[in-house]
């Protein structure tokens, strides 16, 4: 069945190979925030047991606190940002 589809266009998948060719890495920094948020939305979701509503824009759930302090949880220190 997957002979039907047309084949995607290639990513450069190796980091060596993007630093050589110094383009950009399909794994890179705005792929892998965009993925974790994906992922912590559900994770929040999960843990209260019911649908939530996210504010792409702002990064942050609409009118919920508690949402909203499973995403944003304080650093461990000595780190600090």
């Amino acid at each position: 069945k997957l002979a039907q589809y047309p084949e995607p266009a290639p990513q450069i998948t190796d980091f060596l190979e993007s630093v050589r060719t110094r383009e950009k890495f399909a794994l890179n920094e705005i792929n892998g925030h965009r993925s974790c948020t994906l992922v912590n939305m559900g994770l929040a979701a999960l843990r209260l047991n019911r649908s939530l509503k996210y504010d792409s824009q702002n990064e942050l759930f609409i009118n919920d606190d508690a949402a909203n302090r499973l995403i944003h949880q304080p650093m461990r220190g000595p780190w600090s940002i």
